[in-house]
């Protein structure tokens, strides 16, 4: 059985001179067509065959958003080899893990190796001449893998313990490139460039990319998100189409300035994902971008994107709804209290195929083709699904179950605040109590008393947050999402010292 090359995306659609990519990573924007990006992606195949790589070899990648990651990422597709893209700067521990684990016989990165890379792994830097000479080589043809071959293997540490590899084959994720780009994103993209500011060794800036040349779109590449250039991107290249987190959007709308003097009416469609989405960021999308629709989309690495779109009959997709069942998608949910509120798990084509070298947690996640997401979704009349909470975040306050999105969901419907996390913290007579960390929107005032009130107000007494505590802004992970691990441990800080200065808080 023959399946296609994930690489094929870049070959797809977009015509030779029509400009495929703007590379706004350095001092000053570079642009390639699509012949030019496809020759860098070829050439780097032929430098990687010369090398002896080839299929069932593994390519690392510890890159930085700039086209010569597209170049080294499609061409390590083309010869081929399976893909391992990872964050540079999760640290040395993490780094070792993941060369080791994935059994790396070639290690790319920018310039040179960060701490962990073990010094017995050939390494090259895409800003070196040897890197130079790949692209300036002869270009190779483009290898079709066999069946259900990896394309890439990206990692993700989930709530605990170290990096798993999620193993994903061309074929799923052609699948997910094939789901997205129905005809509505099609339109959107086809009416002007769209902007990549999300890691490319993350899910959403990888396959947005990937639909995005699948459809001959014109990409706007930053090295990372940075709120003000990020506004004079979309103004200056009359961006059409984003994707992002919703921490990207709280960071925009501070930027009070910076938005004023932009015009931002070129933006059609924002997908929003890979975080819960609130009501408060939905609001602030719509009045930094008033033209543009917004999806709040859904995905995880294990399962990809696309499993969820518009409604068959039509219907309107409510704002914070992420989605109805796709046709190419099963969905169901398990072990809840109703049919229409548990635990989803979802079978498709677009799935991964395991967890590299951990058959025994591959086989608790995924079952008969089905995966078990960990996300506890509900579902209302119309079939549409909206996301609650993880179902390893809930954790029990005095006898009830908390799931902190939901007092997050509370909290920011306040109309002071701007970005809030609720995690859990220790407490000698209820076992764990919700604390909460805000950000305000500028020129605010805000109190520790009024957020807890505001919450007595609206809801059961054991939701309350117990203490509450004020940030300039959140603490982000390599993937521009809240980084709950350092809050928890900050939480943790807090509260003993204020145990230490005899504070109690209230019941």
């Amino acid at each position: 059985m023959v399946a296609a090359n994930l690489a094929s995306v870049l070959d797809r659609g977009g015509a030779a001179e029509a400009v495929a990519l703007v590379d706004v990573s350095g001092r000053e924007p570079v642009s390639y067509t699509y012949a030019e990006l496809r020759r860098m992606a070829a050439a780097t195949a032929g430098a990687l065959r010369r090398r002896g790589l080839g299929a069932g070899s593994r390519l690392g990648m510890l890159c930085s958003n700039t086209a010569r990651f597209y170049a080294a990422y499609f061409g390590g597709l083309r010869a081929g080899c399976t893909v391992v893209p990872y964050n540079a700067r999760a640290g040395a521990e993490a780094i070792g893990h993941v060369c080791a684990d994935a059994a790396l016989e070639l290690l790319i990165v920018d310039a040179e190796a960060p701490a962990g890379v073990p010094a017995s792994l050939p390494v090259v830097a895409t800003e070196s001449a040897e890197f130079d000479a790949w692209l300036a080589g002869e270009p190779d043809e483009r290898v079709e893998p066999p069946g259900e071959s990896p394309a890439i293997v990206l990692y993700t540490s989930g709530s605990t313990g170290r990096p798993k590899g999620v193993m994903l084959s061309h074929a799923s994720q052609l699948a997910i490139v094939d789901g997205l780009a129905q005809p509505g994103v099609r339109t959107f993209l086809s009416h002007g460039p769209c902007i990549v500011a999300a890691p490319l060794f993350h899910m959403n800036g990888l396959v947005f990319s990937e639909l995005a040349f699948a459809v001959g779109a014109q990409v706007v590449l930053m090295r990372r998100f940075e709120a003000q250039p990020f506004i004079a991107a979309l103004d200056r290249y009359r961006v059409t189409v984003l994707s992002g987190v919703p921490t990207m959007v709280a960071l925009l709308a501070k930027e009070r300035e910076a938005l004023a003097a932009a015009n931002l009416s070129c933006v059609e469609l924002v997908m929003i994902g890979s975080a819960p989405v609130s009501e408060s960021i939905v609001a602030q999308t719509r009045a930094i971008f008033p033209k543009a629709a917004i999806i709040n989309s859904y995905g995880t690495t294990e399962i990809g994107a696309g499993m969820l779109g518009a409604h068959p009959g039509g219907l309107p997709r409510p704002a914070l709804s992420i989605g109805y069942p796709a046709p190419h998608a099963e969905l169901r949910l398990v072990g809840g209290s109703s049919a229409d509120e548990g635990v989803l798990e979802v079978r498709s084509r677009a799935s991964m195929s395991g967890y590299l070298n951990l058959p025994e947690v591959t086989a608790a996640k995924l079952r008969d083709g089905w995966i078990n997401t960990g996300d506890i979704v509900r579902r209302d009349a119309d079939g549409f699904l909206y996301f609650v909470g993880r179902a390893d975040d809930m954790f029990v306050c005095a006898g009830e179950n908390v799931y902190p999105g939901e007092v997050e969901r509370l909290i920011e419907q306040h109309p002071d605040v701007l970005e809030v996390a609720v995690v859990p913290a220790a407490d000698e007579v209820r076992g764990q109590m919700p604390v909460a960390f805000v950000v305000t929107r500028p020129g605010a005032k805000l109190d520790e008393q009024s957020v807890k009130d505001y919450v007595l107000q609206r809801a059961a007494p054991y939701l309350h947050p117990r203490r509450v505590w004020f940030l300039e802004r959140m603490p982000l992970s390599g993937a521009n999402k809240i980084d709950r691990h350092v809050l928890k441990a900050q939480a943790a800080e807090l509260v003993v010292g204020s145990s230490a200065r005899g504070d109690s808080p209230p019941p």
